[in-house]
């Protein structure tokens, strides 16, 4: 029986051995296969992978390679010109230094420096790109007398200089609507400093990592771990990059991978200070309204007004500490913040040496200092600037080109737009809070266009008046009527005699009798009387015998460039121009019957500074001198004893020439002068076109006069021309006399003209 049992467990455990067996070797199948499964998946995976990082690298290496940002253009305004004998003044040249955010030094130990000592102003000028090219930095001394510059000294040598100039000033980014704002740097042009304190407190160890650094993330993870919150970041500065380059700033798990591997192909295909580079110019340092600032080129400029070559410790602390948050550490919400942020900074910097005791303990009692945003780029000259972008669009520029950075050169004298400023707003003040203005000054010998208001307000953007309002111009166009009549010679001269009786006209299907300002008739005047006292009859007798196709072509000659319907009401002024439009008019009277095209933009440049564009003075005779010295002289006799007389009084011993103009039911106050130098039309009126009750005397003409108060006249001198002389003419009759016969006026007239009387005649 027991071996029966014994036999039968025997049986028994045979039988489960195969199955034991068989049970073991299904594992092994299934780990086996499951092995596979995942190696041909991980085989998969890396394809996949190796595939998805040739597309990065092309991607990424496509861009960066080549142009990495749409630059902004860069508008400058004209570069202070220097030479002896130019009547700027001493107090004019700081003034212009300190607007340049040059910094008052003894010392002049760097560009960017200036130093006064009595009738001498010593300047460390910045090294710039200018329309000739580059210009290093120079060192010289500009000695005054009563009558502006007396001679200039280069410091080193003591040579004497015919000519030097300062930088252009920086006054306006080009950035299109939500378009990133940015200045770009290279290299080598930011400090050691700066760069050894940005490494210090972004990325260790920058110049030894292959883009990612896992020390780094694990030391994070530590710190932030004993704080209990996010106090330090692991990415590396080329991680930094490769996120503000091309991701977006999503808080996932795939940006985070997608910027580890974008950070590793960076640094396999490009150098560390190429990356290093690309980092300096992409940081976002802060927001200025609608514009994101990014790189630390235009974040020195943002914040300290100056470029980053010229900032001390203390800047560099505050503007690499604020990289953690732009926002919240903006120093000019959150002066307190920045300031313990800033010195943290300087603590780590004296830390490791960066600093010496003294520098530490110098920059750290230093209060955090930044500019206003609203001296930030100047924003104060919104009409110029619009003015420069419609000019802009119409130069043939390539369209790659103005995306990289391109460098527009403008005529803005920013002291003449400044007197423009503060000229409206002190007279308008006194007058109709509803009114509005523009301004246009120019230099009309060269068809520069110096200052531009478009507004009583000048950081208003918006509808610019100076170019765009079409307004009534009133007795403003009476000299165009005047000019052509002298140009006929042989028939007219400044004697000649003018009938101011009665006249009744038909006009725009209307009977229309033109009135004097007073009301009143004088019978028989001269020409020129009736142009210096703006004599409505006369005039529109002129303009008549003239026809209205002759005064057409005399605004097309003096520069209209587009057609007006001509009635006979326009003889005295019912035709709508702009400012602007009747600036260019004046601008060839001004200039002796030469027209030039007004223009804002002198040259334009690209972001390496070769020249894209470069305006050529392309003067055209348009009248002959002889008639337009004429025409001057009567326009100098209206500021005289005319309706501008108020001039002789403000400028005595002075010559200006000019033309007041007011419209119809006194909606328009217009005038519109010139001394040696330069032209200004202005503009007062509302926008609602109801009248104003001034006229151009009353209205424009008192900004005129408080305007060239402050930017200075310049006696408007005219040697007399070839074949013209003074003669004697009867002042009842108009012709020509002898000298000694009485009852004559001395007037320039051209010799040719006609012929004097042999005897004295009292006809």
């Amino acid at each position: 029986m027991s071996k029966t049992k014994n036999a039968g467990q025997a049986k028994k455990g045979r039988s489960k051995a195969p199955s034991q067996n068989t049970s073991s070797s299904a594992v092994i199948r299934f780990f086996r296969q499951t092995a596979v499964l995942l190696l041909k998946v991980l085989c998969v995976l890396v394809l996949i992978l190796l595939f998805y990082l040739v597309y990065l690298d092309s991607k990424i290496s496509k861009k960066f390679s080549g142009q990495k940002w749409q630059v902004p253009a860069q508008i400058y305004a004209r570069s202070t010109e220097l030479l002896p004998g130019a009547t700027i003044s001493q107090q004019q040249l700081i003034n212009q230094l300190n607007s340049l955010q040059y910094q008052r030094n003894a010392a002049l130990s760097a560009p960017g420096q200036y130093s006064v000592s009595r009738n001498h102003v010593t300047v460390y000028r910045r090294s710039f790109t200018y329309i000739n090219g580059f210009e290093a930095a120079q060192l010289f001394s500009v000695e005054f007398n009563r009558g502006g510059i007396n001679r200039i000294t280069q410091r080193q040598q003591k040579e004497p200089l015919n000519f030097a100039r300062l930088e252009p000033q920086l006054i306006e980014h080009l950035v299109a609507a939500q378009q990133e704002d940015r200045e770009l740097v290279r290299l080598e042009q930011v400090p050691e400093l700066f760069k050894d304190t940005l490494l210090l407190v972004e990325d260790r160890d920058f110049y030894h990592h292959h883009g990612v650094s896992p020390l780094s993330v694990l030391r994070a993870l530590w710190v932030n771990a004993l704080a209990g919150r996010t106090v330090q970041g692991g990415s590396t500065l080329t991680q930094q990059l490769a996120k503000n380059m091309y991701l977006s700033s999503d808080r996932t798990l795939w940006r985070k991978i997608n910027e580890a591997m974008i950070a590793l192909v960076l640094d396999y295909r490009f150098n560390k200070d190429q990356i290093l580079e690309a980092y300096l110019n992409e940081v976002f340092v802060g927001q200025n309204y609608a514009n994101a600032v990014h790189g630390v080129g235009l974040g020195s400029r943002f914040y300290f007004g100056k470029p980053v070559t010229e900032l001390q410790p203390a800047e560099y602390a505050l503007m690499i500490g604020l990289l953690k948050g732009p926002s919240y550490f903006d120093p000019r919400r959150y002066p307190e913040r920045a300031r313990q942020r800033r010195d943290l900074v300087l603590r780590l910097m004296f830390e490791q040496h960066l600093l010496d005791k003294a520098q530490y303990e110098s920059a750290v009692t230093q209060p955090v200092s930044v500019i206003p945003r609203a001296q930030y780029l100047n924003s104060g000259y919104a009409a110029y600037i619009d003015a420069v972008k419609k000019e802009l669009r119409q130069l043939d520029i390539n369209a790659a080109d103005k995306e990289q950075g391109i460098k527009v050169f403008t005529y803005l004298d920013t002291q003449a737009q400044y007197a423009a400023e503060t000229a409206v707003q002190h007279q308008l003040a006194k007058l109709d809070p509803e009114l509005q203005a523009a301004v246009v000054t120019a230099n009309y010998q060269h068809g520069e266009i110096i200052a531009m208001l478009g507004s009583k307000d000048a950081v208003q953007g918006g509808f610019n008046r100076a170019v765009d309002a079409k307004r009534q111009i009133g007795s403003i166009i009476k000299p165009v009527i005047y000019l052509e009549a002298l140009a006929q010679r042989g028939r007219y001269t400044l004697a000649s005699i003018l009938e101011d009786v009665p006249i009744r006209l038909r006009s725009n299907d209307q009977d229309w009798q033109p009135q004097n300002f007073d009301k009143q008739f004088r019978g028989p005047v001269m020409l020129i009387d009736a142009l210096a006292n703006s004599l409505n009859v006369p005039t529109v007798r002129l303009g008549l015998q003239l026809g209205l196709p002759a005064i057409s072509d005399g605004l097309r000659r003096l520069g209209l460039r587009r057609k007006v319907k001509l009635h006979p009401a326009a003889l005295l002024g019912a035709v709508e121009l702009s400012p602007l439009e009747v600036t260019q008019l004046y601008q060839t009277i001004a200039n002796n019957g030469l027209h030039q095209q007004l223009a804002t933009i002198h040259a334009v440049a690209g972001y390496d500074g070769h020249a894209l564009y470069l305006r050529e003075h392309e003067l055209t005779r348009r009248y002959n001198e002889q008639e337009v010295y004429l025409l001057q002289y009567a326009l100098m006799q209206a500021t005289k004893t005319g309706t501008g007389k108020v001039l002789q009084s403000t400028f005595p011993g002075l010559s200006i020439a000019g033309k007041t103009g007011t419209s119809s039911d006194y909606r328009d106050s217009w005038f519109s002068g010139f001394d040696q130098n330069t032209l200004t039309t202005i503009w007062l009126g509302r926008d609602d076109n109801k009248a104003i009750g001034l006229t151009g005397s009353t209205g424009a003409l008192s900004v005129f006069s408080r305007l060239y108060s402050q930017l200075g006249v310049s006696s408007l001198l005219r040697p007399m021309p070839e074949q013209v002389s003074l003669q004697a003419f009867s002042l009842k009759t108009g012709y020509a006399q002898p000298q000694n016969c009485f009852n004559v006026l001395l007037l320039p007239a051209i010799s040719v003209e006609m012929p004097v009387m042999s005897e004295c005649t009292e006809e």
